[in-house]
C-alpha cells in the first residue's frame, strides 16, 4: 500500500501547475492612464477571482480590506477576456473590459469606464 502511495506521488506532483493562477493586465493606449487588473483562477466557478482598477493614481481592489470594486461578471477563454467591474453594491458599472487573445500572452480591445472607450493592450500570464 506504501509503495503506491509513493509511486503516486509523482503524478499529483506534475497536476499541481493545473491549480496555479495566473492573470492579465490590460494598459489603455490612448494617454487616458487607466489599467485593469486581475486573477485568473483555473476552478469551476467564476475565472476571475480578483481585479483591480488603476485610475492614475487612485486604486480600485475586490481584494482591498473594505473592497470598492466588486466582479459583475466575468468570462475568460482561449480567445477573449470579457470583464464587468462594478461598484461593491452592483448598482453601476465602473469598467467593462473587451478583449481578444490575439498572440500568446497577448490581447487587445478596448476598456468602457463612465461611457467613455479607451483603446487597451493586454499582457496574459
Amino acid at each position: 500500500m506504501r509503495i503506491r502511495h509513493l509511486l503516486a506521488l509523482p503524478l499529483l506532483l506534475a497536476a499541481a501547475p493545473a491549480l496555479a493562477t495566473g492573470g492579465f493586465e490590460c494598459r489603455t493606449t490612448d494617454g487616458a492612464n487607466i489599467t485593469i487588473g486581475g486573477t485568473v483562477g483555473h476552478t469551476l466557478t467564476s475565472p476571475l477571482v480578483g481585479a483591480r482598477l488603476q485610475l492614475g493614481d487612485r486604486l480600485l481592489a475586490t481584494t482591498k480590506k473594505a473592497p470598492d470594486l466588486a466582479i459583475g461578471r466575468s468570462w475568460i477563454d482561449d480567445r477573449e477576456i470579457r470583464v464587468n467591474l462594478v461598484d461593491p453594491n452592483a448598482t453601476r458599472f465602473e469598467a467593462q473590459l473587451r478583449a481578444r487573445i490575439g498572440s500568446p500572452g497577448a490581447a487587445a480591445g478596448t476598456l468602457v469606464r463612465h461611457g467613455a472607450t479607451h483603446p487597451v493592450r493586454c499582457e496574459l500570464e
